[in-house]
């Protein structure tokens, strides 16, 4: 009966066969199990990245539009250091800053200007400053790029589309304000910095017009 016993033990254990494929079958499971996780971790700094896009934009989207509805009468011209030059009557009105005026008296304005000071690493910022407050002027977002367009500008336009060339005085009210964002972020965050780097792009393009002209 013992004998009988040891011959079941030695039937039931393993040949190296089997042992062999219990190896490559436990090493492809592995393999397959890492695999799954790196690309579950890659996925995740995806959706980061495109998160922080979409609170870039949730950020201009309430507070610009806003602004443009509520103004009494606008410019668009240049910033030099706190120099703001509109653009001359009968030309074409684009440029890089917005000024929009709250009140009939142009003592108080909301300012938006792009500061192109780190475009060259695709870090260029929409700006938010306003005339009745102290404080510095807020980044609303940035990795803003101009690759497409001819710069980074605000422009007036009628109705159809046409680059306005009235500035906004209290009978061009209805002249609609374009505004175009042009996002480029890391697609993966911890890709590496160089030629082969991998991007994604994200555009923000509206128009508003001034609901409260005088």
């Amino acid at each position: 009966m013992n004998l009988t016993g040891q011959n079941k033990i030695a039937a039931s254990a393993f040949t190296l066969l089997e042992m062999m494929f219990s190896i490559v079958i436990f090493s492809m499971v592995t393999l397959a199990l890492v695999s799954a996780h790196i690309l579950g971790l890659r996925e995740n700094q995806l959706i980061e990245s495109k998160c922080g896009a979409s609170d870039s934009s949730r950020a201009v989207l309430n507070k610009l539009p806003e602004d443009i509805r509520m103004a009494k009468t606008w410019q668009i011209g240049t910033l030099s250091g706190t120099n703001f030059t509109g653009v001359a009557a009968n030309s074409a009105q684009n440029g890089p800053a917005l000024q929009l005026f709250q009140t009939t008296n142009n003592s108080a304005y909301v300012m938006y200007y792009f500061d192109t000071t780190d475009a060259a690493n695709n870090n260029g910022k929409l700006m938010r400053y306003t005339s009745t407050t102290t404080t510095t002027p807020v980044c609303l977002t940035s990795n803003l790029v101009n690759w497409l367009t001819s710069g980074f500008s605000f422009v007036a336009e009628d109705y159809a589309g046409t680059v306005a060339t009235n500035q906004g005085s209290s009978k061009a009210y209805k002249n609609v304000i374009h505004a175009k964002l042009q996002f480029a972020k890391f697609l993966y965050p911890l890709t590496p910095v160089g030629t082969n780097g991998l991007y994604d792009y994200f555009k923000i393009e509206f128009r508003a017009t001034p609901h409260l002209p005088e």
